[in-house]
């Protein structure tokens, strides 16, 4: 039975990762075509993490509340493929709006990635033990999903890219109804301000926040800065899409190999290999000078965004009480992910403008080292509570 939930968490994965990848790698591109600037689409494009802050906060403190998360995720999807459908279809709209509607399809869909991973670590050990392989799939979607987007556009527009997120959502939610809800702690967890602030005052988990948000800003200039750079040396739209291809499809091994790679060594030394990884890649995107050469740096992620995200839920599940297990991972989520979608856009654009793409990317490349640095102090506040406890 435990087979078949793994095979059935396997089949939403690529089908969500596939519709989440049709919008988030169209975002600049299709702001782009309706003639938005740099900045512009960075103010707009910061708006959903907003959204993304207050959906993760509020979807972790309810699934540790009420001891569910399958009912949260099946509200959220159903909203994120309406949304989706609406906002690839208003071509004609004020930027209010596009604000609006754009922070609503990234916040839900950075919220259900959080809360897709927080579900199989709430799930039954068997399934649990699964989580770096089933998120090998969710790259598998998202690699077709962002070439198949490519074409959709090219047969359908815009416009039928967001009808195909709804109808596929339509089949996500199918499948949902086949998969087992969290393992209940109780009926309902009596969760105290003081649990919260138990864990804020955490030096381990607040420092890991600190270098997770440093390197996840990297991870979001990838995102849009690199993209708007490619823009400016005229990319196709295929070519936008091969990049996001390629950094999926390079994290499927890491993924495979993640409970290796975590028990060979550790947490804290994959943190490190990401955080160089990273540095190296921002230094080699600052240089580059055609888009085809940026499409090769991007294999680069298979040491940089699966590692943050196998290394960071490992050692915040180490760090938290049992009744925090869920929303300490939405909380560490929506902290270093939220704040640096709602910074990086706005500040890299603006600086993209003022004095060029090179020159912000080579800014980023210091995240890259200040996270590196940090990583030693934690390493001995995790030494000194493993002696102590």
């Amino acid at each position: 039975m435990k087979n078949k939930y793994i095979i059935n968490f396997v089949i939403f994965y690529i089908l969500s990762y596939a519709i989440f990848s049709f919008a988030s790698t169209k975002f600049t591109p299709y702001l782009s075509k309706i003639g938005y600037s740099a900045f512009e689409r960075g103010i707009i494009l910061s708006g959903y993490a907003a959204a993304t802050i207050v959906m993760q906060l509020l979807f972790g403190v309810l699934s540790d509340r009420y001891q569910t998360i399958k009912k949260i995720i099946i509200v959220s999807l159903c909203m994120y493929g309406i949304v989706s459908a609406v906002l690839f279809s208003a071509e004609k709209s004020v930027i209010a709006v596009y604000f609006v509607l754009v922070s609503l399809s990234g916040g839900l869909l950075n919220a259900c990635c959080g809360l897709y991973d927080t579900w199989i670590l709430g799930c039954h050990e068997e399934i649990r033990r699964h989580l770096s392989f089933i998120k090998a799939f969710g790259s598998i979607g998202w690699a077709v999903g962002s070439m198949a987007a490519s074409l959709v556009i090219s047969l359908f527009s815009y416009r039928g890219l967001g009808i195909s997120i709804l109808a596929i959502a339509v089949l996500s939610l199918l499948n949902v109804a086949l998969l087992p809800d969290i393992d209940r702690i109780g009926e309902k967890s009596k969760i105290a301000a003081d649990d919260f602030k138990q864990l804020m005052t955490d030096g381990r988990y607040v420092l890991l926040i600190v270098i997770l948000l440093l390197m996840y800003s990297m991870v979001i200039a990838n995102n849009c800065t690199v993209i708007d750079k490619m823009i400016d040396l005229r990319a196709t739209d295929a070519q936008i899409s091969m990049k996001w291809s390629v950094q999926s499809l390079v994290e499927i091994p890491t993924y495979l190999a993640g409970a290796y790679l975590l028990s060979k060594f550790g947490g804290l030394k994959l943190l490190r290999l990401s955080c160089v990884m990273l540095t190296l890649q921002f230094v080699l995107f600052t240089w580059a000078k055609n888009p085809a050469v940026i499409i090769g740096v991007s294999g680069l992620q298979m040491f940089s965004a699966p590692v943050i995200l196998i290394a960071s839920k490992v050692l915040i599940m180490e760090m938290a009480p049992d009744k925090l297990k869920n929303s300490s991972q939405l909380i560490a989520l929506s902290i270093f992910s939220g704040i640096s979608s709602l910074l990086v856009p706005v500040v890299a654009g603006f600086f993209s403008e003022h004095i060029g793409f090179n020159h912000t990317l080579g800014c980023v490349t210091a995240l890259g080292v200040c996270s590196l640095i940090l990583t030693y102090p934690l390493g001995r506040l995790l030494a000194r509570h493993t002696a102590e406890g």
